[in-house]
């Protein structure tokens, strides 16, 4: 019982981690235009309107970013898991679905990037599983 816990936190760690990391990477390759965002951060009002400005290949790298880090939690739940491979792969998954959705509630993004973004996660942590090795 508790490999299995640390194997899905494991995963979900891993996974995050990589998201972070591959954000990073996509903010280096692709900066945010200059002025962007206000310099008043609490203003609600002027950072929404911001927001709505990010291009949209910044928000496919994100989506990316979270294919990657769903594809690594499904290839570390699974290598680390004895049983229930799968199962616990897509456990895991759905906790960084869980911070996706999170992400997309508090940020605002247009249709495309919520229908994108949601999407991504279970099918990268299916694959992070397949090609994880099976052991156990």
């Amino acid at each position: 019982m508790i490999r299995i816990i640390l194997a899905v936190l494991a995963g979900v760690i891993v996974g995050g981690v990589v998201t972070g990391l591959l954000e990073v990477l996509g903010h280096l390759a692709l900066p945010l235009p200059d002025g962007l965002l206000p310099d008043d951060l609490s203003d609600r009002e002027a950072l929404n309107a911001a927001l709505a400005g990010i291009p949209a290949a910044n928000r496919l790298a994100v989506i990316a970013a979270w294919g990657g880090g769903a594809l690594m939690a499904g290839w570390v739940t699974t290598f680390l898991a004895r049983s229930h491979h799968l199962a616990l792969a897509m456990l895991a998954g759905g906790g960084l679905l869980f911070a996706g959705l999170s992400n997309l509630i508090f940020i605002p993004s247009p249709l495309w990037m919520w229908v994108l973004g949601l999407a991504v996660f279970l099918p990268m942590v299916w694959l992070g599983h397949r090609l994880a090795p099976i052991r156990g």
